[in-house]
């Protein structure tokens, strides 16, 4: 046994059901199924009074118009975007598809409005620029009347403030009175807030807020403060907010070098497990991962030997996934914004998302991004959960990853 506790070797002996890996391939074609194979199971979304697919599709790092009309096919009936996914392609996509099939109304649709926000306080500001508009009712306007035309529709079922981090952010009144008008105009059915940073917090203060009815959250296994999600997941519950899980897999891999994969439908079960979630996103590329995604649903029931699989899986150190603690900021003596560099990395080697990766760096302010690292001759920033903060910084410099 190795000082962490377990080495490789005796990780694959333990999990003997095999780690189920899900890879990214876009895959064009896919196999011709039936809905009428696949159970579907369904949950209430709190007080929205919808019944959705407690396994839907997040349609992030997919412009694939086949794999979604599979998915629909199959019973999935709520597709997630952004304004801002794949520079709206996914939302063009998304839009042709619904076109095709006509039948706009069996589709639960939502997508997510992102706005500049100041680099030392992480709040909302309102100035911006082209890529990341300052946070105003105007800016939140024009990019849903652009999100509407791309999906074809003059509403959608779902509009999130996206990647609210601190609890302040929910509170921003500009933005909070925009949202509330386009669900008065009919723009919008329900509104909410999306958080993949301090989510604990985010989630109780979006509930105390009043006003949101659904708040879309990370949650899985290898968060630390899984146990504190929870429990303000609960709370939301409790006061019928909706609750939809995003990053449910925690990545592609656990590791750096990829050699031992998540199980991906352990992880997506241990999700679904909490019965306050009221429907998942797992991003899908491939017809494979929807098959998976599929019998997920279809028996949502962790084993034991999947239980152990994410146990042992939870102790490992130097994940892929970033807890985003923020803790390697002081770190860095240069002061540059770590955390998103490192998020930048997983979008392009977790989810095999170039253009996400791309987007994420150019919002950087220079002086806090990759031109900073390419001039420093060593790296210093540290990680506590181990994350390899300089290899991943060298391989976005050196690796072809990303064109900025």
């Amino acid at each position: 046994m190795s000082k962490q506790g377990i080495n490789r070797r005796e990780f694959l002996e333990k999990t003997a059901a095999g780690i189920i890996a899900a890879p990214l391939g876009l895959s064009t074609r896919g196999k011709e199924k039936t809905k009428t194979e696949d159970r579907i199971i369904t949950r209430k979304l709190g007080r929205t009074g919808l019944r959705i697919p407690i396994v839907s599709f997040g349609v992030m790092n997919s412009d694939s118009a086949e794999l979604i009309h599979q998915a629909l096919d199959r019973g999935i009936t709520h597709l997630d975007t952004a304004h801002v996914y794949l520079r709206g392609n996914s939302e063009r996509v998304i839009g042709e598809v619904l076109q095709n099939r006509g039948n706009r109304d069996k589709i639960h649709l939502a997508t997510k409005m992102r706005f500049a926000r100041d680099r030392k306080t992480g709040l909302f500001i309102e100035t911006g620029n082209e890529r990341e508009p300052g946070a105003t009712s105007e800016n939140l306007f024009r990019q849903l009347e652009t999100s509407l035309q791309r999906l074809r529709t003059d509403y959608v079922d779902i509009l999130y403030l996206h990647s609210c981090s601190k609890p302040e952010m929910v509170n921003y009144e500009p933005l909070v009175q925009a949202l509330v008008k386009a669900k008065e105009q009919g723009k919008t059915r329900f509104i909410g807030v999306s958080t993949h940073g301090d989510e604990p917090n985010v989630i109780r203060a979006s509930v105390d807020a009043g006003v949101y009815d659904v708040v879309l959250t990370a949650y899985n296994f290898a968060q630390e403060h899984r146990d504190e999600i929870k429990k303000a997941i609960a709370y939301a519950a409790g006061k019928g907010v909706g609750i939809v899980a995003m990053k449910t897999q925690g990545g592609r891999r656990l590791q750096e070098k990829g050699e031992i994969e998540i199980n991906h439908a352990a992880a997506l079960k241990w999700v679904l497990n909490d019965e306050n979630v009221g429907t998942t996103i797992p991003g899908m590329t491939a017809f494979d991962q929807l098959d998976l995604n599929m019998s997920v649903m279809a028996n949502p029931v962790l084993t034991p030997v999947e239980s152990r699989d994410l146990q042992l899986a939870s102790l490992l150190p130097g994940k892929l996934f970033c807890q985003n603690c923020r803790s390697c900021v002081p770190s860095c003596p240069h002061a540059v914004e770590v955390p998103t560099l490192i998020r930048a990395y997983m979008y392009a080697m977790g989810y095999g998302n170039r253009y996400q990766a791309e987007d994420v760096l150019i919002r950087l302010p220079r002086e806090q991004g990759l031109d900073v690292c390419r001039s420093c001759g060593t790296c210093v920033a540290a990680c506590r959960h181990g994350i390899n903060v300089n290899g991943r910084v060298r391989t976005l410099l050196t690796g072809g990853l990303v064109a900025v």
